[in-house]
Formats: C-alpha cells, sequence, structure tokens
C-alpha cells in the first residue's frame, strides 16, 4: 500500500516543477519598448481636443505674440431673426471673452443657460401682432466653463495671417479663437470667433439690444446696463405685414450700420470623429486685433493720488500746532516757576474749567429751547 503513495508523491512533485518552469518569471520589458508604447498611446489620441484652461484676457498668448482682449469683456450679443411659417423666431447669442455669463433679475433656470456658460443661445417666440416675446422654445449652452470657478474652457487660437494660412487667409489680419466645452441633445457645441482688424472700431459698436439682459462687466461698480428690446425697434420691418402665403425666411442676423460683432451662421457639421457638432460662427471687427495693437501691455490699473488733500493738512497743522503749545508751555512752567503735575500745562486753570463750563453752556441751550416752546403774550388774569 505503500508503493502507490509514493509513485503518487514523485508524479505530482514532478507535475509541479513542470508547471513552475511553464509560468517562471518573463524577461523584463526593456525601457526604451515601454516609452515607445507610451509615445504611440499618445500618438492614436484623437487630435483636435484642447486642454481647458483659464482664458487670459489681458495678456492672451498666440505664436509668440500676445493679444489684450480686455477691452471686450462683458456680454456681447447678437440677434437674429427667422419665420418658419407659421411662427417667428428671435435667437439671442451671447457671448462673455473673459468670464462667466449671469443673468440680471429672477429669471427661471429653464429659461437661461446654466452657471458657468460662456457663450449662449436662448430662442423666443416673437408676436409680430403684439409685438413682443411670447415664450422661450429653446435655451443653448454653446460653450461652458469648467472649475471651481467656471473660468477654465478649452480654446485653440490662430493667428492670421500665420505660416500655414491659406490665400484667403493671407488677406486678414487679426486673430481666430476657438471655444469649446458645451453640448446640447448628445451634440458637441462650439463657438469660431474671427477678430478682425478695424483701426476705427472698439469692438462694441453698433450691438443690437435684446430681451434678454446680463450683468455686464462694470456691474460690480452699481452701474446697471440693462439692454432691452424696443417695440418700435425690433427689427422685424413689415414681417407683420407678410402674407399667410409668404415662404419661410431663413434665420439671419437684425444689424445695425457699423455694427462690431457680426452673426455669420450656426451651423450642423461633423467634428473629427464624425460625430455631428454645431457650430457658431462670429465675427469681431476691433482694433484690438490689429497688429499695431498686438504685443502692447495692458494699460496700467488708475492709481489713486499719493498726495495729501487740503484738510489733511490742516489736521496735521492743528495738531502741531497744539502739541508745540502745550510742550513749550509746559517747559516754561517747569523751568520759570517749578510747576508740577497740572501745573506745568499752560492755562491749567482754564483747561481744569472746560468741563464745567460745557456744563453750563449744554444747560443755557436747553434753558433757551425750552423757553422758545412756552406760550408767549399776555398772561391770564
Amino acid at each position: 500500500m505503500k508503493q502507490p503513495s509514493s509513485w503518487r508523491s514523485s508524479f505530482e512533485a514532478a507535475t509541479l516543477a513542470s508547471l513552475l518552469l511553464l509560468l517562471g518569471p518573463s524577461p523584463p520589458i526593456p525601457v526604451a519598448a515601454a516609452a515607445a508604447a507610451v509615445t504611440a498611446t499618445a500618438t492614436t489620441a484623437p487630435a483636435g481636443t484642447a486642454a481647458a484652461t483659464a482664458l487670459a484676457c489681458d495678456r492672451l498668448e498666440v505664436d509668440g505674440h500676445a493679444y489684450n482682449l480686455q477691452p471686450l469683456a462683458g456680454p456681447h450679443s447678437v440677434v437674429t431673426h427667422e419665420y418658419t411659417r407659421p411662427t417667428y423666431h428671435n435667437t439671442t447669442y451671447t457671448i462673455d471673452l473673459c468670464g462667466p455669463l449671469r443673468r440680471k433679475g429672477d429669471v427661471p433656470a429653464e429659461e437661461r443657460c446654466p452657471d458657468g456658460t460662456r457663450v449662449c443661445a436662448i430662442k423666443h417666440r416673437w408676436d409680430p401682432k403684439e409685438g413682443k416675446v411670447v415664450g422661450t422654445d429653446q435655451v443653448i449652452p454653446i460653450v461652458r466653463g469648467s472649475g471651481d470657478d467656471n473660468k477654465a474652457v478649452a480654446w485653440e487660437a490662430k493667428r492670421l495671417p500665420a505660416d500655414e494660412s491659406t490665400q484667403k487667409d493671407a488677406k486678414r489680419e487679426g486673430l481666430r479663437l476657438t471655444l469649446q466645452g458645451g453640448t446640447y441633445q448628445q451634440r458637441a457645441q462650439r463657438t469660431v470667433v474671427e477678430f478682425r482688424c478695424n483701426p476705427d472700431l472698439a469692438g462694441t459698436e453698433g450691438e443690437w439690444e435684446s430681451v434678454d439682459e446680463y450683468v455686464t462687466a462694470k456691474e460690480g461698480d452699481g452701474k446697471a446696463n440693462s439692454r432691452r428690446e424696443e417695440k418700435g425697434d425690433s427689427g422685424k420691418g413689415d414681417s407683420s405685414k407678410k402674407d399667410e402665403e409668404d415662404d419661410s425666411t431663413p434665420e439671419q442676423q437684425l444689424k445695425k450700420d457699423g455694427a462690431a460683432l457680426v452673426w455669420e451662421g450656426y451651423k450642423r457639421e461633423k467634428d473629427g470623429s464624425g460625430a455631428d457638432m454645431d457650430t457658431l460662427y462670429l465675427t469681431w471687427y476691433t482694433k484690438q486685433a490689429c497688429d499695431a495693437a498686438v504685443d502692447q501691455p495692458p494699460p496700467p490699473p488708475p492709481q489713486q493720488s499719493k498726495h495729501w488733500g487740503f484738510f489733511t493738512w490742516l489736521v496735521i497743522l492743528v495738531f502741531l500746532a497744539i502739541a508745540s503749545y502745550l510742550i513749550f508751555g509746559s517747559w516754561l512752567n517747569y523751568n520759570r516757576y517749578g510747576a508740577r503735575g497740572w501745573d506745568l500745562l499752560p492755562h491749567g486753570d482754564t483747561l481744569r474749567d472746560i468741563p464745567y463750563l460745557m456744563k453750563d453752556l449744554i444747560r443755557r441751550v436747553l434753558n433757551t429751547l425750552q423757553s422758545t416752546g412756552s406760550r408767549g403774550g399776555y398772561s391770564a388774569v
């Protein structure tokens, strides 16, 4: 009975040794091979994605050049109009390059873009007979910020003209800025702003007034800059006089003469992976995009005057005069009369009497006021 047990033990030992040889430690992977694998993974990452970082408006570094877009801070809007029979629509596209948009007043959450939105589109129904907005159909957060303060946004910038610019770009002088980070109905959103050089425009001229009101860049100073859509100049033209047989009209901008911010379209496109993407195209004419303004340091903040005013000097002189009088009078009383304590002060008796003098003055004032309120004329007999 011991032989089978010994044979079985020998067989199990041989099997275990074979498994150990098969499952032994494999040769180490060279460091160069590991680095090559990491490089290949980074190479195959999807292109065209920009990291979410804060957009420095006062000094935007692009291709070794610095642009100052701080004068364009705050909400800026373009308004479009379209007629899709039987409904008229007005759409307000609002952008703030330097910070998140903030609505003014108590606006319901479903009628405004979420917190942290940098580019927002709000589509309203317009009643041409009443001449006013009668409802909100769509609220599209085209670009949203990220981070704790919602200031980080995915952006890419290209200087025009650039080394790889086309013949069409070669005639342009400015900057192309692409902002990403929003989604709507499971479609990615982005905004492409092309800043064009116009030395005669600051970038805020001819802006259309919208029913959507946002907090401006100067709102922190207590200055409200309301934007309202006037009924008499709502830009509908003769839309209320259209016959019922008229065809629908495509979306087009309501634009004033000399408008600096121009709407170029809101289009459905394909991204690099073939998925649907909505892109808002804007053209912004401003002197901040001219080569003459590039690489210029931002203007220093206004500094308060360091010089003292008249009243400050007056208080200082009065204090010095009183101090000099007390010090010199005390020294004179000490050396001439050998005075000590309260006797050192010049006119010490007068100073000690000041509380009593004030008490008498207050009593006289009160007596005068009480006697003024008493009944005048002859007393009754």
